[in-house]
């Protein structure tokens, strides 16, 4: 008891000395920075340019060591720090006498950068072991959830952690800059990453730690002093850039590797891809992974120090190209080679109809389309969970945005490339599982209601949802905004699926379809809103109902005016709302998400092609008690918020980031390649078709986020045992949710996975719904690359261009030229596999072959999109057919007979 006064004495100096320390905050400044430090490290880094004074870390810039000397235990550097600050500079030095080495740190301005020097030098006469050296640098990433706090005073991270050409960048929600760029100095690599702390070696961590990387864990040393390497520097530099295009010049500018890549990394083994390197260094080498089985040549060096390669992979799964630069530095560029698109989808159709359709009339969840485990090779369920879709959480087993993507893009494939059994299993699902279950029918309260989280039976009984929930039981529970898009777009291909191809369906007729998709289109506006508020239907971005147009264009083409005229009311005040009354329209589940940037785009590309009118009071905001009026619109303003909020979803994208799972890629620390990173890209891309000055960093980009995902899929061949990542026949065509880009994570589904994809499929089908809008065979003269063919293949004879289309699709192809965007578009059959779309040097005329997929007669309608849609002309099989449409587009009916027609496109003269 005596000594308790003693304690709390020398607790009090502790704390007190902590807090003064907390307190004792300095900076240093100029133009260009301002840094905020105290005795223990740099804990902010700020623009004086921004005019939020955001700092980009939060808690403190630091370096360590982890070493041992004589084989005895890993330890790390004792924290004795000293500091020393002047005008444009601070120093810490870990050192005092009996320390094995010194460990100091410098902070120092130079020109218009921020360079991080780190120097271990050895002050004994034995060696030092170095297992990690590693720097942590805390992302300030939310500090509040004000709308200022989330988009302009917190940061997103992208990483390209490559070896020596390492850098990382950091850009805030709103897409605005600043950026601050952190490249490596000469001499020094980063190899591996941990959530913030990022290691120049990593022997030690990473050799202790369970799963696959693509880099070597590394270990160093230091001699004894005065002897040898007995001392060690490394360094980095930091910089503020206020675009994408001075990013890429500081990256070159610091002799390291500003790299563009075309059509993308996940590569389909039909195609080819090329990249270009930019650097002020030389290129030394280029070593495949695997060169039996790689083919790469150099196609030259372009102004600009632009150097040139072509590539093509015939080994499926990953692919690493070792770029040797600058007299033996070097980086990495990991490509992923895949089966086929169009081989992809059909396995994966196949699979999902084939192995993950329950199909018991005992059970409740009959005609359920669930989630498939590819590491136990399991179909999961209600009564089949794993262990961890329990409770609240079975939704991601049976409801939600987890399984209704599943038969949403099943449909939106055999709207194109219809198969018997598959739209077979599709009725059965509507007619056991969804209709008077997961929906309400129309002789129901609340009918075509759509019960939610966690699965219809729950959602049903109150008893059920009392066992798990603890409020809103007096409410039915249909509420939930996100599952509503699903089932629209479900009843829009199953529409489309019965319009085309009557014999193929027997549940309900194209009719039928047609009014479960407008019921539940008018539900999705009405229930939510109304039955519980928070759930904002005007405010909130929801993944699939960028279809909506187009379901109101049906019911125009139908005769249905009236629901048309509804609908458009319902969408424009959601456009409206996205244009001009907030001015961060990205809310989706959460404060914000990538989810929001399909829909944003969608309704600022509505505003930007549609004459929307001033209103007064058009709809009452029931959560701000407000009327929503908007006295002033114009197609010029949606243009404006298209491009705002193009950039703001950049931030959340991979664009500079040059590894297969991050390029094209949405952000999030423990998962890349979501099903946001398709849904979102399909903005990316059609603005670089139809909209962008520049086209050509969105087509990059666009098109690398519509392959991207693919490699998400478990496929191959009998070489290959069927699949990279769970090898065998039962498990080929299966799909993960994500990819894991840490060595080792814990995902936030609750349980832990290695690196590579997660083994559920789950929401990533939402982003396979994307494929069928997303797919493009593009044509486009690149300023680096020339004349190159996304999602094709490309010759030319004698001027003209012959392009064999490789997009998976097969019923989409675009011109893009610096004069001229042309794009052409079947409703239904597909481009010729075998014979090439040929367009003449002129690019006024183009020819090409049809298939006729069901071998039967019919009309398929072909959509002619360009500006001076109304001179052109379109023959089929030599006899001219007249055009009607409307605006810019011209659409032709063509009489489909035979198995193959030929037709020209050309342009008056």
């Amino acid at each position: 008891m005596k000594l308790l006064p003693v304690f709390i004495l020398l607790m009090t100096i502790f704390l007190g000395s902590c807090n003064t320390s907390e307190q004792d905050i300095n900076t240093i400044s100029n133009e260009n920075w301002k840094l905020e430090y105290d005795d223990r490290g740099v804990n902010a880094v700020i623009s004086k340019d921004d005019p939020y004074e955001a700092s980009v870390f939060n808690g403190r810039l630091d370096a360590n060591v982890r070493f041992r000397m004589n084989d005895g235990v890993w330890q790390t550097v004792f924290n004795h720090r000293e500091v020393e600050a002047g005008e444009n500079m601070v120093r810490y030095t870990n050192y005092m006498p009996g320390m094995p080495f010194s460990l100091e740190q410098k902070f120092s301005f130079v020109d218009d950068a921020l360079e991080w020097d780190l120097v271990i030098e050895n002050s004994m006469y034995y060696n030092v072991e170095i297992g990690d050296i590693y720097v942590d640098i805390p992302l300030a990433s939310r500090p509040g959830y004000e709308q200022l706090d989330l988009f302009e005073r917190g940061y997103l991270r992208h990483l390209f952690i490559s070896g020596d050409g390492s850098f990382m960048f950091f850009t805030k929600r709103s897409g605005n800059p600043p950026y601050l760029i952190v490249t490596v100095k000469p001499g020094t690599s980063l190899e591996y990453y941990d959530n913030d702390t990022y290691y120049i070696h990593s022997g030690y961590t990473g050799n202790n730690q369970q799963g696959t990387w693509r880099q070597e864990h590394t270990f160093n040393k230091l001699d004894p002093r005065g002897q040898g390497q007995d001392k060690l520097s490394f360094g980095f530099r930091m910089e503020w850039a206020d675009s994408y295009s001075e990013l890429r010049d500081i990256i070159y500018n610091n002799n390291l590797i500003d790299i563009r890549v075309v059509p993308g990394m996940s590569l389909p083994e039909d195609l080819e891809a090329r990249f270009a390197l930019h650097t002020q260094t030389k290129i030394d080498s280029i070593i495949p992974e695997y060169p039996e089985q790689t083919e790469i040549s150099y196609e030259g060096e372009k102004e600009g120090n632009y150097h040139i390669y072509r590539t093509r992979f015939d080994r499926l799964g990953e692919n690493m190209l070792t770029v040797y630069f600058d007299d033996g530095r070097k980086t990495y560029l990991e490509f992923f080679s895949t089966e086929p698109v169009e081989t992809l989808l059909k396995k994966r159709t196949s699979f999902i109809v084939e192995k993950q359709q329950h199909r018991d009339p005992d059970l409740w969840y009959d005609g359920l389309f669930s989630i498939y485990d590819m590491k136990s090779s399991v179909l999961r369920g209600p009564d089949n969970t794993d262990g961890v879709f329990e409770g609240w959480y079975g939704y991601r087993v049976a409801s939600d945005d987890p399984i209704l993507g599943i038969p949403a893009f099943l449909a939106s494939v055999n709207a194109v490339h219809p198969v018997d059994e598959q739209i077979d299993a599709l009725e059965y699902h509507i007619e056991n599982f969804v209709w008077g279950g997961l929906q309400r029918t129309e002789e129901e309260t609340y009918p075509y209601g759509i019960h939610g989280v966690p699965n219809w039976k729950v959602a049903r009984d109150t008893m059920l949802r009392a066992k798990i929930e603890n409020r809103r039981l007096n409410i039915i529970k249909i509420w939930r905004t996100f599952d509503y898009p699903h089932m629209i777009m479900l009843y829009y291909h199953m529409f489309q699926i019965a319009d085309r191809y009557p014999e193929k369906v027997s549940y309900l007729s194209a009719d039928g379809y047609l009014e479960l998709a407008w019921q539940t289109a008018r539900a999705f506006f009405e229930y939510p809103y109304d039955i519980y508020p928070v759930y904002e239907i005007y405010k909130w971005g929801n993944y699939n109902e960028m279809l909506i147009p187009s379901l109101i264009e049906v019911l125009e083409e139908r005769g249905r005016q009236e629901e048309a005229d509804w609908l458009r009311l319902e969408w424009e005040k959601k456009a409206k709302y996205f244009i001009y009354d907030d001015p961060y329209p990205y809310a989706s589940e959460f404060a914000t998400d990538r989810t929001a940037f399909e829909s944003s785009y969608a309704l600022a590309k509505y505003g930007a092609t549609t004459d929307m009118e001033p209103d007064e009071k058009l709809w009452y905001d029931k959560n701000e008690e407000i009327w929503r009026s908007h006295p002033d619109v114009s197609k010029d303003h949606a243009l404006e918020f298209m491009e705002r909020q193009l950039y703001a979803s950049l931030s959340t994208r991979g664009w500079l980031e040059n590894q297969y799972y991050r390029l094209g890629s949405d952000i999030r620390d423990d998962a890349r390649l979501s099903y946001m990173s398709r849904m979102g890209g399909w903005a990316v891309l059609d603005y670089g078709i139809r909209f962008a000055d520049n086209p050509y960093d969105w087509l990059q980009h666009g098109y690398a986020s519509y392959l991207a995902s693919f490699s998400l899929m478990n496929t191959g061949t009998a070489e290959s045992d069927y699949g990279y990542w769970a090898p065998g026949t039962i498990n080929d065509g299966a799909l993960g949710q994500a990819f894991q880009p840490a060595k080792h994570e814990n995902t936030w589904m609750g349980y832990e996975e290695d690196r590579g994809p997660w083994r559920y499929d789950s929401e990533q089908n939402l982003g396979m719904g994307a494929v069928t809008r997303m797919a493009s065979t593009i044509l486009a003269n690149d300023p680096l690359f020339g004349w190159f063919a996304y999602g094709g293949k490309l010759e030319k004879s004698a001027g003209d261009f012959m392009v064999w289309p490789g997009d998976g699709v097969m019923i989409r192809f675009w011109l893009v030229d610096n004069d001229r965007r042309t794009g052409i578009e079947l409703e239904r059959d597909g481009f010729s596999k075998t014979e090439p779309i040929i367009i003449n040097k002129e690019r006024n005329r183009i020819e090409l072959q049809i298939e006729n997929i069901t071998e039967d007669k019919h009309i398929t309608r072909l959509f002619l999109d360009t500006e001076d849609a109304g001179q052109w002309q379109l023959s089929m099989d030599g006899k001219i057919l007249q055009a009607k449409g409307k605006d810019k587009k011209a659409v032709f009916d063509l009489p489909v007979e035979s198995s193959l027609h030929s037709v020209i496109i050309e342009k008056n003269k």
